[in-house]
């Protein structure tokens, strides 16, 4: 919910337009903290000039209740109907309490009214106080003296409005890192809030916080943080409250009191029946650890058929990276997993670190995690390199924390990844970041990965994700994968859950560039199977592209950056006609240096008839005529059981002409394993 006062309800830059008539009115039902001499400021822009108005002083005015209105001075053109600045317009008189605040065009002339600023300290200026505006609302606010008071008005945020044109903004609150907002009555008081946490997806919903809690307000509707979340709690952010006594109501629950040394449980059959109950004390069971800096390593150790649960977990502000893990290994080399079981873990399976290389994870069942399946940790200088991840199954992950992977790379460059199976995953099966030159991860292979079911929680992500800040070819190599049902999930500012949302199959997120993107089969996703956001030189070629549903190819370009990708020799099938086939933020076509040799196939309709935006260039005859797919076909690519997700191709395949080479699907997931 929202949590703050309604006149503040509302975002800087949107605000209120078109209020050039005389006699256009707002109003703000305000509760005035204390009686005082108030300066008032006013965010606004205006183009007047045009119009021989220089400066709009003296032609609206402000004021409290019933009593006269003060006219509002100061006010030069700002050079844009949206160029917003603060002025100091008047100082007014204000009684403490509940009240009626007023703004009026007397004399007529536009403004777009952003937001008010009332302040009892005339040292007080909003140009420094409030600032650091960003693109999703939120900005810096910097109180008063001691002593002093101050209203903030977001213009949009007005109770009532007159005017034949007014037209009034609809703006998203800013966020807060210092509590949660619900609905009155909706959580119970809670008398002892000492050891009640919140999980709660902040932000844009790409990551969970755990925050502890400080107080329950009940009849306000507050949960306050003790300490502030690392990023900011934003109407329509979904969380829940646990571990409070007075949550204790159902079967199956329990509460842990930690100062008394007792766990309360509500058992789910009448008496309380013999059975395991486990206390993790440990975030880990086997820690490897040498010195890789003397070069000084842990080495030919080989752990078989085992199994490791029940472990704990940290509390981190690290949302994006949480890093528990059941096995630690650092500094280690020539050290295998194989055959073992990792099992209602709080962390991660397996951590890898410390330039620890060599080491192969094989064959292992990794399900009901805490965190994620396997992660390798570590700068450039100091990251994992030459691992194998091989032939595992990794499903049920992120139960606690969500931003989270079932093979996570932060970082890690020569390792290959293959033959997994990775289901039901919150947010990526298989991530490797590149996040500067301090930071990379290249030259990694992810090949015949059976993906299915990914990103259930979050959004803006995909079943296979890089990053690509160092701005310069990576030589990732994602091949021979199969990848289906990326999901995503979004809560809007109203608390509607909406999925499927924001996904793709494969992301070269941030710059990713020089990645091979070959040989995979991808279906049904949001977005699309492929997104490229601002790289170059990526190479997306002979994949099978299923069932997107509003894109099948999707191309972000930030700047000039984004140029010299290739897309060739694919397969692309889809049956909604009214999906883009690519789309794209712009109509540059230099993002691209070959598009070309492709198989289109619009189920049960004729794609060359669509009027729409089929392309970044229109409907399918602009985007051929324009060069793109000169010696492309559209035909059933002839696929041997679609209806049973078999995409092998028969042999009289038109895609075969092109020189579209069959994909090994007999090698994917663990049972291709040799």
């Amino acid at each position: 919910q929202y949590g703050g006062q309604p006149w503040e309800k509302g975002a800087f830059g949107v605000g209120v337009s078109n209020v050039h008539n005389v006699g256009d009115t707002l109003t703000w039902k305000v509760t005035i903290p204390a009686a005082g001499s108030y300066q008032v400021w006013l965010r606004y822009g205006h183009k007047m000039k045009d119009y021989q108005i220089a400066d709009m002083g003296g032609r609206t005015a402000f004021g409290v209740d019933d009593q006269p209105l003060v006219p509002l001075e100061n006010l030069p053109d700002t050079g844009g109907w949206n160029a917003s600045a603060w002025a100091r317009t008047a100082a007014l008189q204000l009684p403490a309490g509940e009240h009626v605040l007023r703004w009026q065009n007397l004399k007529g002339g536009g403004l777009n009214l952003d937001a008010f600023a009332l302040c009892t300290d005339p040292a007080w200026d909003p140009n420094a106080a409030v600032g650091d505006f960003t693109w999703w609302g939120g900005h810096r606010f910097t109180q008063p003296a001691a002593g002093e008071h101050h209203l903030l008005l977001q213009a949009e945020a007005c109770s009532s409005f007159e005017g034949p044109e007014i037209q009034v903004g609809t703006g998203t609150p800013a966020g807060t890192k210092t509590h949660v907002a619900f609905a009155p009555g909706a959580i119970p008081a809670v008398a002892e809030p000492a050891g009640a946490e919140v999980h709660i997806f902040i932000a844009w919903g790409w990551v969970n916080a755990i925050v502890p809690v400080k107080r329950v307000d009940a009849e306000r509707g507050l949960i306050e943080f003790a300490g502030e979340a690392a990023q900011d709690v934003r109407m329509g952010n979904r969380f829940y409250l646990e571990n409070a006594r007075e949550l204790l109501d159902a079967p199956g629950e329990w509460f842990l009191d930690r100062p008394a040394g007792q766990l309360l449980y509500l058992p789910e059959q009448a008496g309380l029946q013999p059975e395991e109950v486990v206390a993790p004390v440990l975030d880990h069971l086997i820690a490897l650890q040498g010195e890789p800096a003397q070069e000084q390593w842990v080495e030919h150790l080989h752990f078989r058929d085992l199994r490791f649960t029940d472990t704990s977990y940290t509390v981190t502000r690290d949302y994006y990276t949480p890093s528990d893990g059941a096995v630690r290994i650092g500094g280690a080399r020539q050290v295998s997993l194989s055959g073992c079981e990792f099992a209602w873990l709080g962390g991660y399976g397996v951590h890898l670190e410390q330039r620890s290389h060599e080491v192969e994870i094989r064959r292992c069942h990794f399900h009901d995690l805490g965190q994620g399946g396997v992660h390798l940790v570590g700068g450039t200088a100091a990251q994992p390199h030459h691992c194998r991840v091989l032939g595992n199954t990794i499903e049920r992950i992120g139960l606690i924390y969500k931003h989270v992977a079932g093979v996570y790379l932060t970082h890690g460059s020569d390792n290959r990844i293959a033959h997994n199976r990775i289901t039901e995953t919150p947010r990526y099966a298989i991530s490797m970041k590149s996040q500067g030159e301090e930071r990379l991860s290249h030259r990694n292979l992810v090949e015949y990965n059976e993906l299915l079911r990914t990103n259930l929680e979050t959004n803006d992500t995909g079943a296979i994700e890089t990053l690509g800040y160092e701005h310069r070819d990576s030589g990732n190599v994602i091949r021979f994968n199969r990848i289906f049902d990326s999901v995503g999930l979004l809560t809007r500012p109203d608390g509607t859950i909406v999925t499927p949302h924001f996904t793709w199959g494969v992301y070269l997120d941030d710059y990713s560039s020089g990645t091979i993107v070959y040989g995979n089969i991808i279906g049904r996703t949001q977005l699309g199977g492929v997104c490229i956001h601002g790289g170059q030189n990526n190479v997306i070629e002979n994949n099978i592209l299923l069932d997107g549903h509003e894109h099948q190819v999707r191309l972000q370009p930030r700047d000039a950056f984004m140029q010299g990708n290739r897309f060739e020799r694919n397969i692309v099938v889809w049956r909604r006609p009214e999906s883009n086939l690519v789309y794209s933020y712009n109509d540059r076509r230099d993002v691209v240096s070959a598009w070309d040799r492709n198989v289109y196939w619009l189920a049960g309709a004729d794609l060359t008839a669509l009027t729409h935006r089929l392309t970044p260039l229109g409907p399918w005859s602009a985007w051929r005529g324009a060069g793109f797919d000169a010696h492309s076909v559209i035909a059933d690519p002839r696929f041997e059981d679609p209806a049973n997700d078999n995409y092998r191709l028969r042999p009289d395949s038109p895609a075969l002409a092109l020189g579209f080479q069959p994909i090994p699907i007999e090698k994917i997931g663990p049972e291709g394993l040799d």
